[in-house]
């Protein structure tokens, strides 16, 4: 019989989930104690979007962490590449690395961002973990996992899904954008921002997004099939206001886009 391109679609996600699980088959798949933590993927492009990081940014995101973990919220944090990152893949790829050599370099970059937080985040892990099962077990001695890219092949924000996946947390994407919009808000100035997304409207969106050339994503297919497989409850954010930042983590009102189960989809 011929497949409908509904099922096609399904097991298409059902592919690439699996991919997610067998990389990472030491997931327990338990939720742990989770009350008040939160999975933070901090975009490169907030503190590295030149060449070179800005210590300056990244001082300011560790002050307002530090801040919300005085008030007894617990976090996870996952750390982007930025323009660091796509300077050496470049470079690797003009001498000829392949693509797996190619992520090899990003995920360096990438752990060589997470270093640069771990001296200024208040109980912070004192090493870059490589490991996503540390997670569960850094938490239960009252400090901070602090992680870069994991695997070639999967995003930053991929990993932080997995990680709030095993944790049974809450996802939060900072970026330089205020949220999850209908076009690229960089280059369409009537770009919409969803206030609101459910997971299938999510998956929909990123489907669409990566058929056309030149899209800017908040999000990979894989990070937000996780989400979805989970129904973990997940809040975008442009992580340059850290005031809305710190509303958004205390649960007042704030700017950016939520995904959870059953929640439609609204734009602002």
């Amino acid at each position: 019989m011929e497949r409908t391109e509904k099922e096609a679609e399904t097991e298409a996600d059902d592919i690439a989930l699996q991919a997610a699980s067998t990389q990472f088959s030491g997931f327990s798949g338990q939720p742990g104690d989770s009350s008040h933590v939160f999975v933070l993927s901090i975009g490169g492009s907030l503190f590295c979007p030149s060449a070179k990081p800005d210590p300056v940014k990244i001082s300011k995101i560790a002050e307002s962490i530090n801040r919300l973990q005085g008030e007894g919220f617990k976090f996870a944090i996952v750390v982007g590449g930025g323009k660091a990152a796509r300077h050496f893949v470049a470079a690797a790829k003009a001498n000829g690395a392949n693509n797996f050599e190619q992520d090899e370099i990003g995920i360096a970059v990438t752990r060589a961002n997470a270093a640069l937080f771990i001296p200024l985040i208040q109980n912070a892990y004192p090493k870059v973990l490589v490991d996503a099962k540390d997670a569960k077990l850094v938490l239960s001695q009252a400090k901070v996992p602090v992680f870069g890219g994991l695997i070639p092949s999967f995003t930053t924000d991929a990993v932080g899904c997995l990680i709030a996946e095993s944790l049974n947390a809450t996802f939060v994407n900072l970026s330089d954008v205020d949220g999850i919009y209908n076009a690229n808000p960089k280059e369409h100035e009537n770009a919409k921002l969803y206030t609101r997304l459910d997971y299938e409207s999510l998956v929909s969106l990123l489907r669409v997004a990566q058929s056309k050339p030149g899209q800017n994503l908040v999000m990979d297919l894989p990070a937000a099939l996780i989400l979805k497989r989970s129904k973990l409850n997940a809040i975008f954010l442009n992580g340059n206001d850290l005031d809305n930042f710190e509303a958004a983590i205390k649960g007042h009102e704030f700017k950016g886009t939520t995904v959870s189960e059953n929640s439609g989809s609204a734009e602002e």
